[in-house]
């Protein structure tokens, strides 16, 4: 039985009516993923996404982007190109009364960036592995207490992204930061 393989579409003429799962890598994400610049995760009112990026110098003569680099990243923003690909995000965690959550952290918004990807080798063997018809996942959790600190004026958040393929389910770890509540990559807004 032949599988169907998504082909290409632009994630912003999808209104909510659309049929097509939210998470699913086309072509044109996976190519993007893996000739990303910069990559940036977010989480947050409900929704989450991918931001794969190129980037021009801030200084001298400014990047001239080849077809297919606009193709990727239909995106411009001043000097530099994005794709934004719309995925199934939770944060789970502690919330401000130590209660946890196991999804849907009341309040919390997450954000990461991987600055130079096609360095980054954790980044280069995800990116390597998805395929096209893959379903992305972010999981971000909040406040881990696996490592012990005593210290609560830190706080060691995680994300983690999750590949379905078919049946299969891998999880991969991209992101631990131990940081203070100010630069955190998990915060949280008063209710």
């Amino acid at each position: 039985m032949a599988t169907h393989q998504p082909s290409e579409h632009d994630h912003i003429t999808l209104d909510s009516g659309d049929a097509e799962p939210v998470g699913l890598l086309y072509v044109g994400d996976v190519q993007a993923l893996r000739r990303a610049e910069t990559v940036a995760f977010h989480s947050g009112d409900g929704s989450s996404w991918i931001d794969a990026g190129l980037f021009s110098a801030p200084v001298g003569i400014p990047r001239i982007y080849t077809a297919t680099e606009q193709r990727l990243f239909p995106d411009a923003d001043a000097l530099d190109r994005r794709r934004r690909i719309p995925v199934v995000g939770d944060i789970a965690g502690f919330d401000e009364r130590q209660r946890w959550h196991e999804h849907h952290l009341p309040t919390a918004t997450a954000y990461a960036t991987i600055g130079a990807a096609r360095l980054d080798e954790v980044w280069r063997s995800i990116s390597a592995f998805v395929r096209v018809g893959d379903m992305v996942r972010l999981h971000w959790r909040a406040d881990n207490t696996s490592d012990g600190l005593v210290d609560p004026e830190w706080h060691r958040d995680e994300l983690s992204i999750g590949v379905h393929r078919g049946r299969r389910r891998w999880m991969f770890l991209l992101d631990v930061q131990i940081r203070p509540d100010p630069a955190r990559m998990i915060t949280r807004t008063p209710t």
